[in-house]
C-alpha cells in the first residue's frame, strides 16, 4: 500500500516535481497551498510523511510547530524544503527528519529521496552507481574550520557523510578524502543537497578536476565489477 503524505508549498512547478518524485518512491501525495489548510487536513487525516516548503516561513513554521502537538502527526516524517539558515535552526528545532536544500534540481531530489528511503524503508530508483565505504574524510567549512567526517557511500556524482558531531548547518563545503587503494587524494567543492535527523548529509560534487574524475570513474568501475564477479561466484552452482 502507497504510503500517503501532505506537501505545502505554493508554486505549482515544485509541487508537480515532488509529486513525480515522491510516487517513484511509492509515496501518495496530497497538496496544499495554505498552511491553515495544511493544519485542517492533519487534524482530520493521518499522514507518514508531511513535506513544508518555507517559502512562507511564518506559515511553515506553525506547521512544524504542530506536527508536535497533533496526535495523529507523532510518527509523521517531517521534511523542510528551505534556502535559508535561519529556517534550517527552526526546522532542527521542530526535530525535522530531513532538510532538502532549494533550488531543488533533478540530481537534488534523487540525492534526497535516497535518503529518505533510509528513512521509511522504500527504495527510489537509482541513477549513478553507489558504493558503500567507510572512508576518512576531511570537510573545509570555512577558511579557518575542519571537520573530519566518514564518507558512507559514494558515487560518480556526489557522496553520503556523516560527522562526529553531526552534520554542520552548511550549504557549500571542500572535501578531501582518499579512495580505498588508491595513494591519490581527491580533493573537490560540493554542495550540501540533503542532511538528515540522524546528522548524515548528502553532498554533491561540484567542479572536479577531470583527471580526479577519472580517477573516481576508474574505481567505481572496479569495485561494481569486483561486486558482481562476487555475486556471480555465489550463485554459482557447486560442483
Amino acid at each position: 500500500m502507497p504510503l500517503h503524505s501532505l506537501l505545502l508549498c505554493r508554486d505549482n512547478g515544485t509541487v508537480q516535481f515532488l509529486t513525480r518524485g515522491l510516487k517513484e518512491l511509492g509515496v501518495d501525495v496530497e497538496s496544499c497551498s495554505e498552511p491553515e489548510d495544511a493544519l485542517r487536513r492533519l487534524r482530520e487525516q493521518r499522514f507518514e510523511a508531511v513535506v513544508i516548503d518555507d517559502e512562507d516561513r511564518a506559515g511553515a513554521a506553525l506547521i512544524l510547530r504542530s506536527l508536535k502537538t497533533l496526535p495523529s502527526s507523532k510518527n509523521s516524517l517531517k521534511i523542510v524544503l528551505t534556502d535559508s539558515h535561519t529556517m534550517l535552526a527552526t526546522a532542527f528545532a521542530s526535530e525535522t527528519h530531513l532538510v532538502i536544500y532549494k533550488p531543488i534540481s533533478a540530481d537534488r531530489l534523487r540525492n534526497s529521496l535516497r535518503a529518505l528511503h533510509n528513512l521509511i524503508g522504500r527504495r527510489p530508483k537509482r541513477g549513478f552507481t553507489r558504493i558503500g565505504v567507510k572512508v576518512p574524510a576531511v570537510l573545509q567549512v570555512s577558511e579557518r574550520h575542519q571537520v573530519s567526517a566518514s564518507i558512507l557511500d559514494i558515487s560518480q556524482g556526489g557522496v553520503a557523510l556523516s560527522t562526529p558531531h553531526g552534520s554542520p548547518r552548511l550549504k557549500s563545503l571542500s572535501l578531501k578524502f582518499a579512495l580505498p587503494g588508491r595513494t591519490g587524494m581527491i580533493t573537490t567543492s560540493a554542495e550540501v543537497v540533503w542532511s538528515d535527523v540522524r546528522g548524515r548529509l548528502g553532498a554533491q560534487f561540484v567542479n572536479m578536476e577531470p583527471a580526479q574524475q577519472t580517477m573516481l570513474s576508474e574505481w567505481i568501475s572496479a569495485q561494481s565489477l569486483a561486486k558482481r564477479m562476487r555475486k556471480n561466484h555465489a550463485t554459482r552452482p557447486q560442483a
